[in-house]
């Protein structure tokens, strides 16, 4: 015999299986509702973005100094930075050791020219041969070559400025030992014209050429805007920063510019890319030059999602780069409800 359920149990179950009928009837009944969306046209443009970049002013007439012979470096008589006249003294070697070298010189000179005049007056009384006047000769010449070689050593223990200038580094101390042709200061001449310097990275300097114009602004001078143009672009990458370096010469137009500005450029680039000009609020996230639009799928009505590389962004449009290749319109409105495959329903 098979026991009765007890009422409770009958009802549980007849409960249970009513709310299921509900629930697959409403879902039956009610599909994800499509979310109303508005696209734009994507269009495609033959440009020159600009490159953003910012760089250090610096001299186009940027000298290395350094002493000709090593030595004890025993003063420095200017600091990093300062500017510096025409002739000035910026450091001078300890010059024991190569003032002895001086006298040496001196007193070996003096020997030989006393040798010579007697040797040459024993030749013209026909006492010494004409082989020993010639050695004579030979020994004065040598010794007065070195001591040329004395002097010009004394004189280049020494290092001044070559015109009037800024020192722009400073490589060695006071007490320091350096070598022949060591630098001791990189010097830039204000009679030159100034150079900007920069690091761009792979993907923007290989859009420049020679002669690109620019514009350059500092924060001395604010709301100036200075022209420049590209005048050297480095072939290598800097091996400690791994960006490739471009110069700029740019026109003062009369204002004082100092060596050490810091100045924010934009380069315009001779060579034109294909790009891609979607409108702003199409662009659902970035990150740095990386980021989000959607799209519609026309065969069933989805949005899809497409990272894109941004290639500049302006007031009311975005510059894409790259990942828009094949696509006619985005999304413009909407897009901030949208999830890859969301059922959507164009209304504009």
């Amino acid at each position: 015999m098979i026991p009765l359920r007890k009422p409770y149990q009958i009802i549980l179950l007849f409960c249970g299986f009513f709310l299921f009928n509900c629930n697959g009837n409403d879902s039956v009944r009610n599909p994800q509702k499509p979310i109303p969306v508005e696209t734009a046209a994507v269009i495609i443009e033959s440009t020159a973005s600009p490159v953003r970049a910012s760089g250090v002013l610096v001299s186009a007439q940027e000298v290395k100094l350094s002493f000709k012979i090593g030595g004890i470096i025993r003063q420095m008589e200017v600091e990093e930075g300062e500017d510096v006249k025409e002739g000035q003294l910026l450091a001078v070697l300890d010059q024991s050791e190569i003032q002895a070298g001086v006298q040496t010189a001196e007193s070996a000179y003096q020997k030989a020219l006393r040798d010579y005049k007697r040797v040459k007056n024993l030749f013209e009384d026909s006492v010494a041969t004409l082989e020993q006047k010639q050695n004579a000769e030979t020994a004065l010449e040598v010794a007065e070559a070195n001591r040329q070689i004395a002097l010009h050593n004394l004189k280049h223990s020494s290092i001044f400025a070559p015109s009037a200038g800024k020192i722009m580094k400073q490589l060695a101390e006071k007490n320091e030992l350096v070598n022949s042709g060591q630098p001791v200061f990189i010097f830039g001449s204000v009679e030159s014209d100034y150079r900007l310097r920069s690091g761009l990275t792979d993907r923007h300097i290989i859009r420049l050429r020679i002669g690109d114009s620019a514009a350059v602004t500092f924060a001395a001078y604010p709301g100036e805007t200075f022209a420049a143009e590209v005048s050297q672009i480095a072939q290598a990458a800097d091996p400690y920063t791994g960006t490739y370096e471009v110069e700029l010469a740019v026109q003062s137009a009369g204002h004082n510019l100092m060596f050490g500005f810091v100045g924010d450029l934009l380069i315009f680039p001779s060579i034109h890319t294909e790009v891609f000009r979607i409108p702003a609020e199409s662009l659902v996230e970035a990150d740095g030059d990386r980021g989000t639009v959607y799209s519609v799928d026309l065969t069933d009505s989805t949005a899809q999602k497409i990272r894109v590389e941004i290639a500049d962004i302006l007031k009311n449009y975005i510059i894409v780069r790259s990942g828009l290749e094949n696509i006619e319109r985005v999304i413009t409105s909407g897009s901030p409800y949208l999830f890859d495959g969301a059922v959507v329903k164009v209304i504009r």
